[in-house]
């Protein structure tokens, strides 16, 4: 388990019990939730709390949706949200814990979490990868959506996310 990963634990059950996309927590919460002390340069500069994956502690929040969106060092707040977000399950168990699986959404893929009252889960899946997913498992499907009337926009879509697309009957190319 990695250092800060408790945080982000934390963030994906309150997220499989609260989906509202938004949520903020004192420098002190964060610190008995991880159960140690933040270094000081969180109390006092943004960079600590950048959505940059080279940072060790953003993955904690990055690898499962989450993104900082507001620190406040003289309220010693931070504040994190999803971008978008759905609820595909949820179950309960005799003893009323829940558990649940969400998407979260973004410009860069989606996230599936599966929360409950004692784990958590994610998985991180690009837009490319989803998409070359759906080309390995339907070869026959891009081909018809090639000669539909708007068979431009799938060509394009995958030509933006780095394709070279070619419609073998006319010898289109996008990409």
């Amino acid at each position: 388990m990695a250092k800060y990963d408790a945080l982000g634990n934390y963030l994906a059950r309150r997220f499989s019990r609260e989906p509202a996309g938004k949520m903020s927590l004192t420098f002190r919460g964060v610190e008995e939730v991880l159960g140690f002390a933040l270094p000081h340069s969180a109390h006092s500069q943004r960079a600590w709390w950048s959505n940059s994956p080279s940072h060790t502690q953003a993955h904690s929040w990055l690898d499962i949706g989450w993104r900082v969106s507001k620190v406040d060092f003289e309220k010693e707040t931070v504040s994190f949200q999803h971008n978008a977000h759905l609820l595909i399950g949820e179950a309960a168990n005799e003893q009323g814990e829940h558990l649940a699986l969400r998407v979260a959404v973004d410009e860069k893929g989606f996230i599936l979490v599966v929360a409950g009252p004692k784990a958590c889960g994610s998985s991180f899946h690009t837009w490319r990868q989803i998409v070359q997913l759906l080309i390995d498992a339907n070869p026959h499907m891009f081909g018809l959506l090639t000669r539909q009337p708007m068979h431009h926009i799938f060509p394009e879509m995958l030509a933006d996310i780095g394709y070279s697309v070619v419609n073998w009957e006319t010898g289109e190319r996008w990409g």
